[in-house]
């Protein structure tokens, strides 16, 4: 299941969230939502730095570590978006890439810094993104967790007023795209192959 934060439907958040972002503004946290193609060598490189913090706390595998050049090329396309949260003293907090395909407002990577993790600023965060979906007139795919009622999907729920299934299926649809894409590429057991 994924969860959804629709426009269409009373908003949800929880108390306690809303009592959080809105002790981060009044500390200092200012939020920045930058379309993908205007942002800057400077934010994608904190965005993944805060990424990765992320990835390294975690303990996710590796092919979750996508590297740079993966971020530049998805924030070069139009309709999407880098969040950004910076903390008091202007450090990079917490971000997040969102992109528009077949009518949704996606929410895809995020991360928090070590540093502000007690702040849980990726809460300002996911509300400025659930605000730009609705100003956008789209639903926001907020997405799962990693399984089934884990702590990521307990989060993201407190966003969203819907859930929907999510079915994936393992289809090529233009082989000659597909074997571009993954030339010279073992697939080591990932699909698509280009992502191994």
């Amino acid at each position: 299941m994924v969860q959804i934060a629709d426009p269409e439907l009373p908003p949800k958040s929880r108390p306690s969230d809303r009592r959080q972002v809105r002790r981060n503004l009044e500390a200092g946290y200012a939020l920045e939502l930058i379309p993908g193609p205007e942002t800057t060598g400077d934010q994608r490189a904190g965005f993944l730095d805060v990424y990765e913090q992320t990835m390294q706390r975690t303990g996710a595998a590796q092919h979750y570590f996508f590297g740079a050049e993966y971020f530049e090329r998805i924030l070069e396309a139009d309709r999407t978006w880098l969040a950004l949260a910076a903390g008091p003293e202007g450090d990079l907090a917490a971000a997040s890439i969102a992109a528009v395909s077949d009518g949704y407002l996606h929410y895809y990577l995020s991360g928090s810094a070590d540093a502000h993790l007690r702040a849980a600023p990726m809460k300002n965060v996911v509300t400025r993104l659930v605000e730009h979906a609705a100003e956008l007139g789209l639903p926001l795919n907020l997405g799962g967790g990693i399984s089934p009622g884990d702590a990521l999907e307990e989060f993201k729920r407190g966003f969203a007023n819907r859930r929907e299934g999510w079915l994936t299926s393992e289809l090529i649809c233009d082989e000659s795209a597909y074997e571009e894409l993954s030339a010279g590429r073992p697939a080591g057991g990932f699909f698509p192959a280009y992502r191994a």
